[in-house]
Formats: structure tokens, sequence, C-alpha cells
């Protein structure tokens, strides 16, 4: 069994910053790079290389013959496209940046080498998997709760996951976060998304304005979820 604090600690984006540049080769095998907001790249052409996220946001999703599936978000310190397999898979996951977005490109094959000899305990990965079924399981969680419920628990995750205090009870969130955005984590249609968000703000709520989203109490959105929970019980 491994404590959270000791994988994090090890295996943070910092300290895997440190074990990378411990190479001298660590620039022939890394590049920064820049996402515009909006721009996608795919596993099955990126499967040489992953993304460690410096700034800004991404959403992964799977895109094939059934539609297009969202996934999971990831944040800066997370990486995209972990070289978990030898074998190339999940080629239909495609990463889009949410808003202007900072990587570093590392070449896979390099990573692994680093992990093979600065982690025999495989922290790193198990952080990334930790991290991963975390995210899958609020994604799965989704599928039990009614179209009110999705929107209400995809408002509470983005709180816990991205949400900054600036008041007692008031958080605000990321410039991504709006009625498209909250429609397509919740899996509702745009409309009925903006229906039941009306309603939390005539609650006073939240607050949604161009100049970006904020919980105004945090304590009666939750108080929201709960309710919505026994309502269905």
């Amino acid at each position: 069994m491994y404590n959270d604090r000791d994988l994090e600690s090890f295996s943070n984006a910092k300290n895997l910053m440190k074990l990378m540049k411990r190479y001298t080769d660590f620039n022939e095998h890394t590049l920064d790079v820049t996402f515009n907001k909006g721009e996608s790249f795919f596993r099955k052409d990126a499967h040489r290389y992953c993304y460690l996220v410096k700034e800004g946001y991404f959403k992964v999703k799977t895109t094939n013959e059934h539609g297009d599936h969202f996934l999971l978000l990831v944040e800066a310190g997370h990486i995209i496209f972990f070289p978990l397999y030898y074998s190339v898979v999940f080629n239909d996951l495609v990463a889009t940046a949410l808003d202007e977005a900072q990587c570093l490109r590392i070449e896979s094959e390099f990573l692994k080498k680093v992990i093979a000899l600065e982690d025999p305990h495989n922290h790193v990965t198990l952080q990334y998997l930790t991290q991963v079924s975390r995210r899958f399981y609020s994604s799965l969680a989704l599928i039990t709760l009614s179209s009110k419920q999705r929107v209400v628990y995809t408002l509470i995750k983005l709180v816990d996951t991205f949400g900054r205090h600036t008041k007692a009870h008031e958080i605000e969130l990321p410039s991504f976060v709006n009625y498209e955005t909250i429609a397509e984590f919740s899996r509702c249609s745009r409309s009925y998304t903006i229906s039941v968000l009306t309603t939390l703000r005539k609650q006073n709520i939240i607050s949604s304005k161009k100049s970006g989203w904020i919980v105004l109490d945090e304590n009666l959105l939750r108080k929201e979820e709960h309710g919505q929970k026994n309502e269905y019980r």
C-alpha cells in the first residue's frame, strides 16, 4: 500500500523534471510547445511523445465511429499520453486545449528510460494511474445520475479540482468554464444545462458572467447535490 503524500512527493512534476534533467541529452529529447485554445492532437499521431502540462487545461475524449465522448480533464502537473504500454493503444484518444496551454513534449522512449533507471518502485507510474483512475471514476459516476444531477455533480467536480477560493464561501472557476463546456462534461444538451444553471443563478448559488464564473456559496451548491441524491433514492 502507498500513502498519497509519499507518491506525490516523489512523482510530482517538479521532481520528475529534476530526474530528467540529470541526463545530458535532456534537451535532445524534450521540447517546449504552446497549444492555442481549441488546438488538438491525437494519440495515434503523437505515439512517439507524451506531454507534461506546465500551464493551462486540456480535455481528453474518444472520437470514433460512435461519436465523441468526453473522458477527463487534465491540468498543470499532469502527463497526457503517459507511455504506460510498449504497444500503441487507445488510438482514438484526442486532447484539446481549453485555453492557451504550455507543455513539455517528451519523447516517450526517453521518459521510459528515466523512469526505469530513476524510479525502480514505479512511483511515477502509480501516481499517473491514481490520477487517471480518479478522473475516470468521476466520469463513470455520471452514468448513474439523472440529467440534473449530472450538471450539479460536474459543477462540484470543477470546484474541487480547479476552483480558487476568493472569499470564505466563494470560488472562482477557470476561464474555460461556460455553458458549452459544462454541457459537454455533464453529457447534457446545452439548452437543458442552461436551464439548470439559470435556476442555480436565481438562487444566488452561482454567478455566470463573461468576466468569469463564480460559485457564490459553496455550501449551498453541495446541499443542492445532497438534496438531489435524496430525491432519487
